[in-house]
C-alpha cells in the first residue's frame, strides 16, 4: 500500500475502538468501524502482529522525548502539548511500521518536495489542529455537558476500568497501543469527542435525522446522484433472457399511466430479477452516481424522469428495466456499501456541512507554532531498531 494512502487512514477523528483492540488489550470482538476501514487490513487491523506490535520503534523514548505539558502549538487559551501531538504522531508511526515493518526511511521523499518525516508530522499535526478547531467552536457555540452527560462519560470510563481490570492496567494498555501519556491525556481528548457526538446530535439530530431535505436534495443534484430499481435477467447461450424481459416488459407496459407501476414493478422485480445482491442489500433502490455503474445503465437511468420506466437496456450483466426512482434521503449510496461506510446521503451531507463549519473554526483561530514544534525532528525521536 502506498504511504499516502497510509498515512490518509489514519487522519481521522480518535477512534477508541481502534486503540483499544490493540496490542495487550481486550479480546473481545471489535465491531466494524463506520468509516472504512476494512478487517484483515494489515494497515488498519490492530491483531496484525500480536505478538510484538511495535518492536522496532522505541516508544518509550518517543513518549519521553519532550515533557509531556510542553505547548507544542496554540491559539489564544487553547493549547495542544507533546502528549496530545504525540496521540496522532503515535497512530502515524505506528501504522506506517505495521504497513513496511522496521524499513522506514525518515529521509524518503513522500513527494517532490516534502520528506516522509515532514509528512507524517504535517498529517499529525492536522489531526491535532482538527481538535482545537473543535473545542473553539464547542466553546463558542456555547455547548456545556450536562449532568446526565458527565455520568454518562464517567460511566464509560469506570467501565473500561473494570474491563482492563485496574486504572494502572488500563492506562498502561492506553500507553502501549494508543501512545497516552497517561489517563488524563485520554480522558481529556475522549471527553472533547464525546462533546463533539453531542454538539453534532445537537446541530443535525440523532443520526442527521434533522439535516434539512434541501441541503440533501441540493447536494444530489450538484454531484449527481440517482436512484433506481431495476429488473436484471442475466444473458443465456440462446434467447432466453431476452424472451424472458420482453414478456416481463409487456407486463409493465399496461401500467406505465398508472399509479400502480411501482407496486407491479416492485412485484416482478422480486419474482423474476436476477441480481440477488441487489434484492438482498438495495431492496428500495440504487442510490447512485454515474460513475458507479456500467455505462449503458447509468445512461439509460439519466435520460428517464421520476417514475418513468426504460426501455429494454443491454449490459454486459444481461438484460435491464429500469425504473427511475425519487431520491430516498436517508438510503446509503452503494459507493459507500461497497467501501464498507454504512451512512446514508443524509449524514454524509450533515458531516459535509460539519467539516465546512470547523473548517470556519479553524480559519477563526490565530495558531501559533512554539520554538519546540519547529525543532521536532521525527528521525531523533521515533529511533527504528
Amino acid at each position: 500500500m502506498k504511504l499516502k494512502q497510509v498515512l490518509a487512514l489514519t487522519l481521522c477523528i480518535f477512534m477508541l475502538f481502534f486503540i483499544l483492540a490493540g496490542c495487550g488489550g481486550s479480546d473481545e470482538e471489535i465491531p466494524d468501524e463506520p468509516d472504512g476501514e476494512i478487517p484483515g487490513d494489515p494497515v488498519t487491523d490492530p491483531h496484525i502482529h500480536d505478538d510484538d506490535c511495535y518492536h522496532s520503534v522505541d516508544f518509550d523514548a518517543a513518549i519521553a522525548f519532550f515533557p509531556p505539558e510542553t505547548i507544542m502549538l496554540y491559539a489564544d487559551t487553547l493549547t495542544i502539548t507533546w502528549a496530545e501531538l504525540y496521540v496522532f504522531l503515535f497512530g502515524m508511526v505506528s501504522n506506517l511500521v505495521h504497513a513496511y515493518g522496521p524499513s522506514l526511511d525518515w529521509t524518503e521523499m513522500f513527494d517532490p518536495n516534502t520528506t516522509l518525516a515532514d509528512a507524517v508530522l504535517e498529517y499529525a499535526t492536522e489531526e491535532a489542529l482538527s481538535f482545537l478547531s473543535i473545542s473553539y467552536g464547542i466553546s463558542s457555540i456555547g455547548l456545556t455537558l450536562s449532568d446526565e452527560d458527565y455520568e454518562e462519560f464517567n460511566e464509560f470510563l469506570f467501565s473500561l476500568i473494570e474491563e482492563y481490570g485496574s486504572k494502572e492496567a488500563l492506562e498502561e494498555t492506553l500507553r502501549l497501543t494508543g501512545g497516552f501519556y497517561n489517563l488524563e491525556v485520554f480522558e481529556n481528548l475522549f471527553k472533547l469527542e464525546f462533546s463533539l457526538g453531542i454538539l453534532i446530535g445537537e446541530l443535525y439530530g440523532e443520526d442527521a435525522a434533522s439535516f434539512p431535505d434541501e441541503k440533501v436534495a441540493e447536494y444530489a443534484e450538484q454531484n449527481g446522484y440517482m436512484m433506481a430499481k431495476h429488473i436484471l435477467r442475466q444473458k443465456t447461450d440462446d434467447d432466453t433472457a431476452f424472451n424472458e424481459i420482453e414478456d416481463i416488459f409487456k407486463q409493465l407496459e399496461a401500467y406505465i399511466d398508472s399509479e400502480d407501476l411501482f407496486d407491479v414493478f416492485t412485484e416482478l422485480m422480486f419474482e423474476h430479477s436476477e441480481d440477488p445482491g441487489g434484492l438482498m442489500s438495495y431492496p428500495e433502490g440504487y442510490l447512485f452516481q454515474h460513475k458507479d455503474m456500467v455505462e449503458p445503465f447509468s445512461d439509460a437511468c439519466t435520460a428517464l424522469e421520476i417514475g418513468q420506466l426504460s426501455e429494454i437496456v443491454e449490459t454486459d450483466y444481461g438484460y435491464h428495466i429500469i425504473l427511475r426512482l425519487p431520491i430516498n434521503y436517508d438510503s446509503t449510496p452503494i459507493a459507500f456499501s461497497y467501501e464498507g461506510i454504512y451512512r446514508t446521503l443524509r449524514q454524509h451531507v450533515a458531516f459535509v456541512g460539519f467539516d465546512a463549519l470547523q473548517q470556519e473554526w479553524r480559519d477563526s483561530l490565530n495558531i501559533i507554532f512554539s520554538p519546540v514544534y519547529l525543532s521536532i525532528d521525527l528521525a531523533e525521536i521515533f529511533k527504528l531498531h
